[in-house]
């Protein structure tokens, strides 16, 4: 109310200011000089000042009617004899006239000015404010980051490492594969993967499909499990991730749970259910949803080798089979690709140097068997997931390996497979894709050891 009041208030001050400012000038000429009021003998036109200051002051509008009240009280001066001059001021008129318009246009320019700098002000002052803005959001985002980061003091490469020792290193428990771990699973889910509240289930009978409705683990207030759910039913049938974003529509029916990640291995069976019921929004995307999905694979493996209770370790043929069998099942569910090498090698210089170079270039996904016969070759088999053949070849050029390579290509059981050996080196690599037939694999990198240790053999 007082904004709009203000303006009214303003326009009257200013016309009162003119009127008094434009009569307060002939007062005092008549103070000074009765007989000639309006200065008309003098040699500067004083009278002039009024329409002037005004015009300046406050615009065209007022000036103009200072100079019509100050021509309209010379000219009934004029009229009444009020001054003792003979003629009537023709020019202090027009003079005065053109000094009003003269003004008023040097007062408009300086407002436009004026205006144009407050609207440049204004803009910059509002984009200063957002910037603040952003900027203190963004050092909140960062300080928040930081404490994530200072508080996440392992990688998930040392995570999942800890995991599995933790893991193996707990006794068989009949029936109950998943005590003892199921807090460290959803540790990892909320460091890695911004899980905020979850619930691990056991399943009962895989065949069945049946659930334990009670948690063996939770994360924060769970609500209870519901075994109606869409996403769990989903997650049962196929074994795959289930997400509210990612389903249909009747997975709205229950906005309490998000996602459903089946701890499954290799083999297809699913050890226990991580159900999802609040996470960020942003994080609900697609890749999130694979990294699900890897980790459900890799706890499930590590669940079987818990639960059948043997040593992968002691049993590499065991390991090798099971690590293919999981990279296979993610290229497929992934759309991703992945390499294996193979390398036997006799001289013992080089069995040294290409061992430091092999595990000095590993990434944390890779794995590395390393074997040895009775005739002292050493083989070598890395498995590089996630990777093409132009990484494979990048990772043997830090090897010192890769101008040996491509000798030889050859399409065996929709596997490129690139080979080379020589007296003391002998090498393979095989290209993974959806196609790719474990069976068929298996067969063939037992047939490159037979064959290259033959070899060796006919050299010496």
């Amino acid at each position: 109310m007082n904004k709009s009041i203000a303006p009214g208030k303003n326009d009257i001050t200013k016309w009162v200011e003119s009127i008094i400012v434009t009569i307060l000038l002939p007062v005092i000429g008549y103070m000074i000089d009765s007989l000639d009021p309006f200065f008309v003998n003098y040699h500067f036109p004083w009278l002039i000042l009024a329409p002037l200051l005004i015009a300046l002051r406050h615009g065209l509008a007022y000036g103009i009617v200072a100079a019509t009240v100050l021509v309209g009280i010379v000219t009934t001066g004029f009229l009444f004899d009020w001054q003792e001059v003979p003629f009537f001021p023709k020019e202090m008129i027009v003079g005065l006239l053109l000094v009003t318009i003269i003004s008023a246009e040097f007062h408009e320019t300086w407002i436009r000015k004026i205006k144009f700098f407050e609207s440049k002000y204004h803009h910059i002052n509002a984009r200063m404010d957002k910037f603040t803005r952003e900027y203190h959001l963004l050092k909140g985002s960062h300080r928040q980051l930081e404490l994530h980061v200072a508080s996440q003091a392992k990688s998930l490469r040392s995570f999942l490492h800890d995991l599995e020792r933790h893991i193996l290193s707990l006794e068989k428990n009949e029936g109950e594969p998943l005590k003892g771990i199921s807090a460290s699973i959803l540790k990892l889910f909320s460091d890695f993967a911004s899980v905020q509240i979850a619930a691990i289930y056991a399943i009962t009978d895989d065949e069945r499909k049946e659930i334990n409705p009670e948690p063996v683990a939770y994360l924060g207030h769970t609500p209870p499990l519901l075994i109606s759910d869409p996403l769990v039913r989903e997650a049962l049938k196929t074994g795959l991730v289930a997400s509210i974003k990612l389903e249909n529509e009747n997975a709205m029916d229950t906005p309490g749970t998000l996602v459903v990640i089946p701890l499954i291995d290799v083999y297809q069976k699913i050890w226990g259910l991580v159900v999802v019921n609040e996470m960020p929004l942003f994080a609900l995307q697609e890749s999130t949803m694979d990294l699900f999905a890897v980790l459900g694979g890799s706890i499930g493996d590590l669940v079987k080798r818990r639960a059948e209770a043997y040593s992968y370790i002691d049993d590499r043929g065991k390991d090798v089979e099971l690590k293919l069998r999981r990279v296979l099942n993610e290229i497929k569910l992934l759309k991703t690709s992945a390499m294996l090498i193979g390398a036997i090698i006799d001289s013992e210089e080089l069995k040294n140097k290409y061992l430091t170079r092999f595990q000095a270039n590993l990434r944390g996904v890779d794995k590395i068997w390393i074997f040895n016969d009775e005739q002292n070759y050493k083989t070598y088999l890395i498995l590089l997931p996630y990777t093409d053949e132009n990484g494979a070849n990048e990772f043997l050029n830090r090897i010192g390996l890769s101008e040996l390579l491509a000798k030889k290509v050859c399409y065996e059981s929709n596997t490129k497979v690139l080979s080379y050996h020589d007296s003391e080196v002998s090498l393979n690599m095989w290209s993974l894709n959806n196609k790719t037939s474990l069976k068929k694999l298996v067969s063939e990198i037992y047939q490159f050891y037979k064959n290259r240790t033959a070899y060796f053999n006919i050299q010496r």
